[in-house]
């Protein structure tokens, strides 16, 4: 029986220390993942304004007025997925 107890001892002891290294690591991994959302959200958003985008814009629309409607509204909708996007990130 004290065998056995010594046994279970020893083996309890070894899954702590195998659970406090398996903590330590999801601890790094949650440590990077932050790191790189930050850098995500931190960095300039990809694109702001599409410059293939202008131009169909501007080919396709006759009304310099309403061009210019289209092309901001369009950089508006942008803005604001990136808010979008920038915010789900952080939500992690």
């Amino acid at each position: 029986m004290t065998e056995r107890l010594a046994q279970q001892k020893q083996r309890i002891e070894q899954l702590e220390r195998d659970n406090a290294d398996h903590l330590e690591t999801i601890r790094k991994q949650q440590n990077q993942s932050k790191q790189q959302l930050k850098k995500e959200v931190e960095s300039p958003p990809a694109f702001t304004k599409s410059k293939d985008l202008s131009k169909l814009v501007s080919s396709n629309l006759p009304d310099a007025v309403a061009r210019e409607e289209v092309k901001q509204k369009l950089d508006e909708y942008i803005r604001d997925i990136d808010r979008c996007i920038a915010h789900l990130s952080t939500l992690s």
